[in-house]
């Protein structure tokens, strides 16, 4: 288990400079070898050398940024040496280059198959059944198109990819079929060019390109050749020309030989994404607007809510609302109604496994009924409601439980040496400790009665931790940063993968205080909202 740098020395990941050296003063007088008996200096060395060296890093500007992005791994690796001069964005843009390299690397170990699966049923009968024939129409919901492609892209040379994909088509009940290929030459991370042939209802030639022209502005251009049917030939292209602004705001402008030019910007904030782009052509103008909420809910709290309003000079105006929560590590499921004057009421779910996606288009109707967007809004919370708690929450739970129960018997060793670094720790704080007890004493200060921290419930999983936490007292106060207590000197992780907590029965000022807070939960004490009823009184009497 490495060791995390600003427990060991109490810090919350924002502090500063000064912060750093206080912190590294009173840690380092706490367990400098010369102040401990030959007994007790090599576990005090020890300690000691663990304070030095997070203190090294995390006073070092580029170090510490190293160590954010990398852990110890990073900054005890040769990695960080090439990295050392730069400042902390691009190291950080240093370090995204790589980790996509990597990412590219293992792609290009193996093939990469990705499927996709589409159908679009007609529900419209439900809206307008009656009770007797509603079971009739349930059971009877006719499909009105299916798609199912498969495709494989695997590296040819360094520079080249080739990508493969088979699409079969069912659109009321006439089937065709298409087999596309793709070859991607990169000259560099800035430049690649694409060719690909398309064979099936006729055969169509694509080239595309793309250019990254300076630091903000880059450049996609695409063209197209079809033959339909052996009669004609028919030629499409286009070219975008895009400008990202910070990390947050890109602007694209979108030009094609069909005579239209749309322009588009996304903007993005901490709590919220948005799209505006307006499209005008010969015939046809259309306005849409996007806004997407990122929130955090459940486990992965990875979810999202959308709305978005379209204009179609054609079409109308169509309005779609939803959500999409991720499930797993690698699973998605996202529900999308579309309402629209032209196209009715429609549901879309899709569900996104690995390189995998699923897609079912549902109508409701083909005109605005109340009824139809009751069942579009509702069908999708009662399937994730079905999902979340007879599918997701089980599979979760078991991967949970074999997932601590492996790394349970791997880290046994590491658990038994922590457990002993940390008693020699305790040992050593001993004389600090009373110390600290008796000028809090003295002066009616901030005394911890007892701590306890693990998990409340089982005895042999919870570790008295008194004696660090007074240790941590300073000036009659505590503070104990958002982050785990198990890198803390003197804590230790006494049960990976469970929830733990830390229980601290305090004396202020004669009278008792007693709180309990969550693993990851900051902690500043005294606070008077803790104070332990019974006490208050009897002290009042």
């Amino acid at each position: 288990m490495e060791d995390d740098y600003y427990s060991l020395l109490n810090l919350d990941r924002k502090c500063g400079e000064e912060e750093i050296k206080g912190a590294y003063r009173r840690q380092s007088r706490l367990f400098h070898p010369d102040r401990h008996c030959d007994a007790n200096k090599e576990s005090a060395e020890l300690n000691f050398q663990k304070i030095k060296r997070a203190y090294e890093v995390l006073i070092d500007p580029q170090l510490r940024t190293i160590y954010d992005l990398y852990g110890v791994q990073g900054v005890e690796s040769g990695q960080h040496l090439a990295l050392y001069d730069m400042d902390r964005n691009k190291i950080k843009e240093t370090f995204e280059r790589i980790q996509r390299q990597k990412k590219e690397k293992e792609q290009e170990a193996a093939t990469n198959p990705i499927s996709h699966i589409s159908v679009e049923l007609d529900a419209s009968g439900l809206c307008y059944s009656n009770r007797e024939t509603y079971i009739t129409e349930l059971f009877n919901i006719p499909i009105n198109s299916f798609v199912i492609s498969q495709s494989v892209d695997a590296p040819l040379t360094e520079s080249n990819r080739a990508t493969v994909m088979c699409t079969a088509i069912n659109n009321n009940d006439v089937a065709t079929g298409l087999i596309q290929t793709h070859v991607r030459h990169t000259f560099s991370e800035n430049t690649w060019l694409e060719s690909g042939l398309t064979f099936g209802h006729g055969a169509t030639v694509t080239l595309t390109g793309y250019r990254k022209l300076t630091k903000f502005l880059w450049s996609t251009f695409r063209s197209q050749c079809s033959r339909i049917e052996r009669e004609y030939l028919q030629y499409s292209a286009g070219a975008t020309l895009g400008c990202n602004i910070g990390d947050s705001t890109v602007i694209k402008a979108e030009i094609s030989l069909d005579k239209t030019v749309k322009g588009v910007i996304t903007k993005s904030w901490e709590k919220l994404r948005l799209y505006l782009s307006y499209q005008i052509g010969l015939e046809n103008q259309v306005l849409s607007c996007q806004l997407i909420r990122p929130l955090k809910i459940g486990n992965p709290p990875d979810a999202q809510v959308e709305c978005s309003a379209k204009y179609d000079l054609v079409e109308g105006i169509h309005i779609e609302y939803g959500a999409s929560k991720q499930l797993t590590e690698y699973s998605r499921l996202a529900a999308l109604v579309r309402i629209g004057y032209v196209s009715g009421v429609k549901l879309k779910l899709m569900l996104t496994r690995g390189q995998h996606s699923y897609r079912f288009d549902i109508m409701f109707s083909d005109v605005i009924e109340p009824v139809a967007v009751l069942y579009g809004t509702f069908i999708p919370v009662f399937v994730y409601s079905s999902l979340h708690w007879l599918v997701i929450n089980p599979y979760l739970n078991k991967l949970k439980a074999e997932d601590i129960a492996a790394k349970s018997e791997e880290l046994k060793t590491q658990l038994e040496r922590a457990k002993e670094e940390a008693r020699e720790a305790v040992t050593l704080m001993r004389p600090t400790y009373d110390r600290n007890v008796n000028v809090e004493q003295c002066k009616g200060g901030l005394v911890i009665v007892q701590a306890w921290y693990g998990v409340f419930g089982s005895a042999n999983k919870l570790i008295d931790v008194t004696v660090p936490v007074q240790c941590l007292v300073s000036n009659s106060k505590l503070i104990l940063p958002e982050h785990t207590k198990t890198g803390l000197v003197g804590f230790y992780d006494v049960s990976y993968g469970e929830d733990k907590q830390l229980a601290v029965k305090y004396r202020f000022r004669n009278i008792m205080h007693e709180v309990i807070i969550a693993d990851g939960e900051p902690l500043k004490i005294p606070r008077q909202s803790h104070r332990i009823a019974q006490s208050a009184s009897q002290s009042g009497s």
